[in-house]
């Protein structure tokens, strides 16, 4: 690929637009109904109640994650207004920083041509696409901690300006720490200190400048250490996790992290030492067999003699991520996307290497078979699903990414090229189609958005109930005051009024034992979004795969009531 041609420079631009504005088509769609629909929640809750310190739900206190992604929630809420649009944009904009910087970090270690590759293996991961629709907390570590790591390289490098970059990269860090907890400087530490252990500068690795950078880091996090003394060790006597005295300072330094890790804190998971080395074969698609044949291609060509021209951050920093968090008894598929940098470098610095021979046809094979199995895959899924109709936007979508495969058919780029960009468009057609096609009617199968907007038209100011439901999209959806029940709880509400209540089916008849007559306002087909089975995605099952979520008005019955019932039995 020579990017002082002209044709090589329009056909590289024309790729990356499309894998930017495919990210950019998550905005389009709703926030899913599990985590996302969660932390929407609370920082909405945040805004309504004017209380910046205090993180909670459904009028209780909330002690899992830290401060930082809610307050750059709260911000946006503020431009933009309360919305699915304003929760997601701050995460894909961090995930712009992500690529940004993986661009400057691998322009520095490997030059122009390896960072353009990287900057479109990154833009097209798949997991990187979804995180950003299905937004938490790993867009942001994504674009903070690959900002730590490259500036901490240039701390290093660059001793002109070395404090302003100690600065920055302590900063970076510990807003990563904000986020999610200690736990998100492992890849940093693993990068910075594999680079410089391998390479054995013990000047720089036992250099006080750490001991800066963590006071530093200390000291940008005195935010957050407040806001959890505000919330609960200043106040022992609120009930968390079924009991008192709960420290959310020791909470955040401790319980949530180390505490998930040896599985011995409140919050306990379940660890498959496997997990994410098979994970990353569909997350980090369309690339995942080159990534994996450039982790050994990396280690061949440094054992048992090093390169002595070779950077070890990616390496060290991807590898001592997945190892602690692989022997982590709590795992999920999202957390690898903070090394998702460091593997795009990898992975570039090995597909610009590629010239013919055996790794040529290796490289063209491997992909082959990648494309052909994302094609195939969203081919049954669309046989399967049969989403009804197709908005404008994906007809446009499928059009331009089309036009871009066109272009490769006038221009003939070297094969190499042409199967890195035919990789890029398999990726993009697949995210299109997920985020024009799949997921809008996917969501629709979310009740709770559906009850919000009903409530909203008809019932504008009038406060829900929820009973037994996953409520998390009908509170950030609902106008009106939202609170989670129990049947006990009923009677007493009904003093106050005839609420409306959202619940499911199950506990129609629970009312209806405890005398409470309703009155059903609008019915909503349900499925959880984010637990996606082989009977919900077959049209002709999916029918036995929903639930059905009701929007009631209940009221207790009057005495005259009661007695023309019992006539009625009699």
């Amino acid at each position: 690929m020579d990017f002082d041609k002209r044709n090589d420079r329009f056909i590289y631009l024309a790729v990356f637009s499309l894998a930017i504005l495919v990210h950019l088509t998550g905005l389009l769609n709703d926030v899913f109904i599990s985590d996302s629909a969660l932390y929407a929640s609370i920082a909405k809750e945040m805004l309504k109640n004017r209380d910046f310190l205090d993180l909670t739900f459904d009028g209780m206190d909330w002690l899992d994650k830290p401060h930082f992604q809610f307050w750059i929630t709260v911000l946006s809420y503020k431009v933009l207004g309360i919305s699915a649009f304003a929760y997601k944009l701050p995460a894909i904009l961090f995930s712009f920083l992500a690529l940004f910087y993986t661009y400057r970090f691998t322009r520095e270690l490997y030059g122009r041509d390896t960072a353009l590759f990287a900057l479109l293996v990154l833009a097209t991961a798949e997991h990187l696409v979804i995180s950003d629709n299905d937004v938490r907390a790993e867009p942001y570590l994504t674009g903070m901690i690959i900002a730590g790591i490259y500036h901490y390289h240039r701390t290093l490098t660059q001793k002109k300006r070395g404090f302003l970059n100690l600065m920055a990269a302590s900063l970076f860090a510990a807003c990563a720490v904000m986020t999610k907890g200690p736990f998100t400087l492992i890849p940093v530490v693993g990068a910075v200190g594999g680079e410089l252990l391998v390479k054995r500068d013990w000047k720089n690795l036992f250099s006080l400048r750490w001991v800066l950078s963590l006071a530093l880091i200390i000291l940008f996090i005195t935010p957050e250490l407040y806001a959890l003394y505000h919330q609960f060790d200043s106040h022992p006597e609120k009930i968390v996790f079924g009991r008192t005295g709960v420290s959310g300072i020791r909470f955040f330094l401790w319980d949530s992290q180390i505490g998930r890790f040896f599985n011995t804190g409140p919050i306990k998971g379940s660890g498959d030492p496997f997990f994410f080395l098979h994970t990353l074969l569909w997350a980090f698609l369309p690339w995942s067999v080159m990534m994996y044949y450039a982790l050994y291609r990396k280690f061949r060509r440094n054992i048992p003699v090093r390169e002595p021209s070779g950077e070890f951050y990616t390496i060290s920093g991807a590898l001592l991520t997945l190892l602690v968090f692989s022997v982590s008894s709590f795992q999920l598929p999202h957390y690898t996307n903070i090394i998702f940098p460091l593997l795009a470098i990898l992975t570039a610095d090995t597909l610009v290497r590629i010239r013919d021979g055996a790794e040529l046809t290796f490289y063209k094979w491997a992909q082959a078979v990648v494309i052909v199995l994302i094609v195939a895959g969203l081919v049954t899924l669309q046989l399967l699903f049969k989403p009804k109709g197709h908005s404008p936007a994906a007809v446009a979508a499928f059009f331009l990414t089309a036009l871009a495969f066109l272009l490769f058919m006038k221009y003939r780029p070297l094969v190499r090229d042409r199967v890195f960009y035919y990789s890029c468009l398999a990726s993009i057609l697949l995210n299109f189609y997920l985020n024009l096609v799949f997921y809008p009617r996917l969501l629709h199968y979310q009740s709770g958005s559906r009850a919000a907007e009903y409530a909203n038209e008809h019932y504008p100011g009038r406060d829900i109930q929820a009973l037994g439901v996953l409520s998390f999209t009908l509170h950030f959806h609902a106008d009106a005051r939202v609170r989670d029940c129990k049947p006990g709880d009923l009677p007493a509400e009904l003093d106050h009024g005839n609420p409306m209540l959202f619940t499911g089916g199950e506990y129609l008849d629970s009312l209806r034992m405890m005398n409470l007559d309703y009155r059903i306002l609008a019915t909503f087909d349900h499925y959880h979004t984010t637990m996606i089975t082989g009977k919900f995605l077959d049209h002709r099952t999916r029918e036995e795969a929903i639930r059905k979520h009701y929007l009631i008005e209940i009221h207790k019955p009057t005495r005259n009531e009661k007695i023309n019932q019992q006539k009625e039995l009699y």
